[in-house]
């Protein structure tokens, strides 16, 4: 009776006389279970110890049924895969836990830990050990089946090309879906000038968002909805510039951003209702008359103002600076590679956000008439000016499309500082004061 090698890996190996053996110990598969695991209770730290504050209990538990069924599948079959379906297990499962775990990294390193701050650091430790490993796996086992030269390398050039299209259209797009919906609040500072006053005013689905408003002088107020961060601190410039022409400007927190109350979504799935709470909240001021309400949005915010601006008429003038695409459902389906990308990212963060995307922004901009809207495209983001001529094309009167091919994203206050303020102000005074 001969004797049966078995391979590192730990899987079952059969011997020269047919009979089956039981394997070694597996330290890969033991690895990748223990940090497997570490990940899982990070995410129920994440998703229900430890909760954004105003967040259910109820909203992130279908995303954390869902991530531990998969987690459980994963550690069960990664005892039976050959070494190069291992790699790339451990590559996905780590890719994922680095990304969610790098960024109470950096909350760490800029407001101290708080929170599921600490199982978020084990979570990163625990995805660079799997990527450590997927990196490995390969050159430990290279060589312990008994194959042909020939198919050796076939094997090796399916892994060569496989390896970078799991990275770039698997691992990252689920990493920016991860992001986007774990985005850290900066802290929130003193107001800009003396004239604002800090103000608390309730979303219309129950969050209480935290901002600045500085009264109006001319009997019109607007809203700004900052970009994918959330918070009032993008939008302090065109607070400025408003206020020093007689607006009442509130510049506040998105949910899960900032000192409100919520989860984060750098989409701004939800948003809608924040908005309909600022406008709310405007309609109470006596400083504002009615039929005087506008908004600016900056670049995820432009992209909720078209939303908003479609269901809710209290708005009566909309400047979108930087719309692109609130989801998958706005790219273009000419671009194969870009929707390739796209529908993980939307999807992963459908799944941990709890939201789904609004309709397509072309259908929302076509319903946003008789409300004046000022569509403004930089040249810096590939696609920003195409999509908005498509928003504009689907928009009835009146709106207009202002392209500035040379400024970067929601940079043209500085970029072209004179004329945005003498494009913004205008459309404005036009909607809001009655002034041509």
């Amino acid at each position: 009776m001969t004797t049966a090698t078995t391979a590192h890996t730990g899987r079952r190996v059969t011997r020269d006389d047919g009979e089956r053996t039981a394997p070694r110990h597996d330290l890969a598969h033991r690895v990748f279970a223990i940090t497997t695991a570490i990940g899982l209770i990070h995410a129920l730290d994440d998703a229900v110890l430890n909760r954004q504050p105003g967040v259910p209990v109820t909203q992130h538990l279908p995303a954390l049924l869902v991530v531990t069924a998969l987690a459980v599948t994963g550690v069960l079959l990664f005892g039976r895969l050959r070494t190069g379906l291992r790699a790339a297990m451990a590559l996905l499962f780590g890719g994922a836990a680095l990304t969610n775990g790098a960024l109470h990294v950096m909350h760490i390193s800029v407001d101290g830990p708080s929170n599921s701050d600490i199982t978020g650091v084990l979570a990163a430790a625990a995805g660079v050990v799997m990527l450590v490993m997927a990196a490995a796996l390969p050159f430990l086992h290279r060589g312990e089946r008994q194959v042909s030269a020939r198919r050796r390398w076939a094997v090796r050039g399916v892994a060569v090309v496989a390896t970078p299209v799991l990275v770039v259209y698997i691992v990252m797009p689920i990493g920016v879906g991860i992001g986007q919906t774990h985005l850290f609040r900066d802290p929130i500072g003193a107001p800009p000038g003396d004239a604002y006053e800090t103000v608390t005013f309730d979303s219309t689905d129950g969050l209480e968002l935290s901002g600045w408003y500085s009264p109006s002088r001319n009997g019109a107020a607007v809203i700004l909805v900052n970009s994918a961060g959330g918070d009032r601190l993008g939008s302090i410039q065109h607070a400025r510039l408003l206020a020093d022409h007689g607006y009442g400007v509130l510049l506040y927190d998105a949910r899960g951003a900032g000192r409100s109350e919520g989860s984060p979504n750098g989409y701004g799935w939800d948003w809608r209702h924040d908005v309909a709470g600022a406008i709310d909240f405007l309609g109470t001021r006596g400083d504002v008359e009615p039929g005087r309400i506008g908004a600016l949005g900056l670049s995820t915010g432009a992209d909720v103002l078209i939303e908003v601006g479609a269901e809710d008429k209290r708005l009566k003038a909309i400047v979108a600076d930087g719309a692109t695409a609130s989801s998958f459902s706005d790219i273009p389906p000419a671009d194969r590679w870009v929707n390739a990308y796209m529908a993980p990212v939307t999807a992963t963060a459908a799944l941990l956000s709890g939201s789904t995307p609004p309709p397509r922004l072309a259908e929302l901009a076509a319903q946003v008439s008789p409300t004046p809207l000022l569509l403004i495209a930089a040249g810096s983001i590939p696609m920003e000016i195409a999509m908005n001529r498509v928003y504009a094309e689907a928009a009835e009167e009146p709106v207009e499309l202002w392209e500035l091919p040379e400024a970067n994203h929601t940079a043209a206050i500085r970029d072209e500082a004179a004329a945005y303020e003498q494009r913004v102000i205008a459309h404005f005074d036009e909607a809001l004061l009655g002034n041509s």
